[in-house]
């Protein structure tokens, strides 16, 4: 399978973590995107009051659900981020760095962040921010320490966790219990709700 820009589909790498004594497929992603969200208790970003663009959680998950980039970059609304001065805030974690981004104040950023975003993913590492965005990329953290990565916790590998995940969602979904399924090219998947499923059956090649 291919993405829409024509390269390869990335299969997914799935974790099995253990936690409440079971098991669960967890997905390994690139990054996230954390976005500051009125919606979500902060206290300045998206506040008509405060001289902030106003808008609502939509306009960013409606992009990041367009571009299918899910079991590649998450995508989290937070309350504060921390730095309100400059705000609307946005934090996106890619390829061990985080990069931040300051005064969003306009319905264009969700898809040129996202284009950032996605021209990073495809190209496997951290590039510079494109014109549209290079006033509105800071470093808030201070340099890191220059030591070799070094995992904090032992990874497992769970191959045949991919048989237990909605493909929409990425969530864990035991086939003894699910509720909800569908079968496509000789192969059946199971789903956490009718939402996703509905959403594979209009479209499977995109999750497949």
């Amino acid at each position: 399978m291919t993405e829409p820009n024509g390269r390869p589909k990335p299969r997914a790498s799935i974790l099995r973590v253990r936690a409440r004594g079971e098991d669960f497929g967890i997905v390994q992603v690139q990054g996230n995107l954390f976005v500051c969200s009125r919606a979500n208790g902060n206290c300045c970003c998206g506040w008509a009051e405060k001289g902030r663009f106003v808008f609502d959680n939509s306009l960013w998950a409606d992009e990041w659900e367009r571009r299918m980039i899910r079991n590649r970059l998450h995508l989290t609304f937070t309350g504060c981020l921390g730095p309100c001065a400059v705000g609307n805030n946005a934090l996106l974690q890619l390829h061990g760095r985080s990069i931040w981004l300051k005064d969003l104040n306009g319905p264009e950023f969700p898809a040129l962040v996202f284009d950032y975003a996605q021209a990073m993913l495809d190209a496997g590492h951290v590039l510079p921010p494109p014109e549209p965005l290079r006033g509105h990329v800071y470093e808030r953290y201070l340099p890191p320490p220059d030591d070799d990565y070094a995992p904090l916790a032992e990874s497992v590998p769970d191959p045949d966790a991919i048989a237990r995940l909605d493909p929409v969602c990425m969530m864990d979904v035991d086939p003894a219990t699910a509720k909800w399924s569908a079968e496509h090219a000789g192969r059946r998947y199971y789903f956490c709700a009718p939402s996703c499923r509905r959403l594979f059956l209009a479209n499977p090649e995109a999750y497949t």
